[in-house]
């Protein structure tokens, strides 16, 4: 037998080996381990990163199969009594497959669905950067990171795009920041999406029993930037507040050649009227007479303004209250382009050396080959409380009828009712009652859970086969210990 021959047998001893099937076990069992220690300590998408979906672990579940399987084969030529052997081992090799078929290839989304509206788009939390121009169509994956993870920008052309465009930013979990800006340099941010131009008002706010100095902007295009509170202070835009008692407000009215009024309400019910001309808005000093000595200064007034809206990373940032992920597109590698900021389901349009573009931020979405109805949602609460004890929806699977036909064998339409431990499953897909939007006189939104699992049927069978290769096991192993 010559070195190469020799080398082949002891790689292939080396794989077959006990020690090689000890350190393997033990390190994925480490790895388990962190993997449920971060999942507590932050969440699971962080465990997801840096466990269960890491090329490390990837790389122990393979070591662990091809350790397996050549266990197998060291034993060949089998025999009977190998039989407990073979079937758990098969059985180890059909779970790990069926595994990676479903990671590879299964869905594990959710859906959003109103009462009398119909639903067949399923969200995952994969996002993705989606790229129209015309009739054309074109996605790039956006690989989410932890925060605190260095990111690595993505240039599209490296990704087949062809476009000049980068994503230079990516915060984990992000909250909005607004500023407004002129009417002439919308199209950088927003294009032909339209938004609407309207009085934007940058005010910040001195003194108070709190001592307190907070910047914020109000605009008369959105009713969240309309009228904002703040504590027991009310502020409005181009609406004009009525006085409650014990609640300080002022309103600010825009003028026909530029001005601006206001009218100021203290607790007590006192008013404060003035009228401030174009020429002295900007940098205003406004006393409204509120307790603590309260000062408003204008920082800026713009008449005909958009929302120009940039990201930062949010107070929370792991857990079920972080909010979603956001990113900062340029074009130009070094910025020298447009450049926009993009939340989770925002668009935008950017101008390029080839044109215009339409970019969006967007979960990856798979369409069902039927829809869902929700006829009517339904919850009932502990007595004397307001936790839910248990909640339903009464759904319609809505499809063509050939393909309702193929997926259950009947008409058009199916009326049935999802509920907590009674989901709807059909051709593979199944769809779980997992949570609603709580609302006031009652709920009319239902959250679905969404989830195909290709690889089911080799888990199931590859489990099975352990279960029963070790119960033989152990019978034969009872059998020669009675004969003895």
């Amino acid at each position: 037998m010559g070195r190469l021959g020799r080398a082949l047998e002891k790689g292939f001893e080396l794989l077959a080996s006990l020690k090689l099937a000890v350190v393997n076990i033990l390190s994925l069992a480490a790895s388990l381990t962190a993997g449920t220690f971060l999942e507590s300590i932050y969440d699971t998408a962080t465990a997801q990163y840096y466990v269960y979906r890491s090329v490390a672990f990837h790389i122990l579940l393979g070591a662990l199969g091809v350790n397996i399987f050549a266990v197998m084969v060291d034993r060949w030529p089998w025999k009977v009594r190998h039989t407990p052997f073979l079937m758990a081992h098969i059985g180890i090799l059909m779970l790990l497959t069926g595994s990676w078929v479903t990671e590879r290839f299964g869905l594990d989304g959710s859906m959003r669905v109103s009462e009398g509206e119909t639903a067949r788009v399923v969200e995952s939390d994969f996002a993705s950067l989606v790229l129209t121009e015309k009739d054309q169509v074109q996605k790039v994956s956006i690989p989410w990171i932890p925060p605190h993870v260095e990111f690595n920008p993505i240039v599209l052309s490296k990704k087949g795009i062809p476009y000049d465009l980068t994503v230079d930013q990516w915060i984990s979990h992000a909250e909005p920041v607004y500023t407004f800006i002129p009417n002439v340099a919308s199209e950088i941010s927003t294009g032909a999406l339209k938004i609407p131009t309207k009085p934007a008002l940058h005010l910040k706010i001195e003194g108070g029993p709190m001592r307190i100095t907070q910047e914020f902007w109000l605009w008369t295009g959105d009713a969240s930037f309309r009228v904002v509170p703040m504590g027991p202070a009310r502020f409005a835009l181009g609406e004009s507040l009525k006085p409650k008692v014990g609640h300080p407000s002022i309103s600010f009215i825009p003028q026909a050649k530029g001005g601006l009024s206001y009218q100021a309400h203290t607790s007590d019910g006192k008013v404060k009227k003035e009228t401030l001309a174009s020429t002295v808005v900007r940098g205003a000093v406004i006393q409204p007479g509120w307790k603590g000595g309260v000062k408003l200064t204008v920082l800026d007034w713009v008449k005909d303004a958009v929302p120009l809206a940039s990201f930062k990373p949010s107070r929370v940032q792991y857990g079920q209250g972080a909010p979603p992920s956001a990113i900062h597109v340029i074009s130009g590698r070094g910025g020298e382009g447009a450049e926009s900021w993009l939340g989770w389901g925002d668009r935008a349009v950017l101008h390029t050396a080839k044109g215009e573009v339409e970019i969006g931020y967007f979960p990856h979405r798979v369409v069902l080959p039927f829809g869902v109805r929700l006829d009517r949602f339904h919850v009932s609460h502990y007595e004397g409380s307001l936790d839910p004890s248990a909640y339903s929806s009464d759904v319609t699977v809505e499809a063509q009828t050939s393909e309702l036909k193929s997926l259950t064998g009947k008409a058009a339409e199916r009326q049935l009712t999802i509920s907590m431990n009674e989901p709807l499953s059909l051709n593979g897909i199944s769809v779980y009652q997992a949570s609603y939007e709580d609302a006031q006189p009652r709920p009319v939104v239902s959250i679905f859970s969404v989830n195909r699992d290709p690889g089911r049927t080799l888990k199931y069978f590859g489990s099975l086969l352990i279960v029963l290769g070790a119960i033989l096991l152990f019978a034969v192993k009872y059998r020669k210990a009675k004969i003895r």
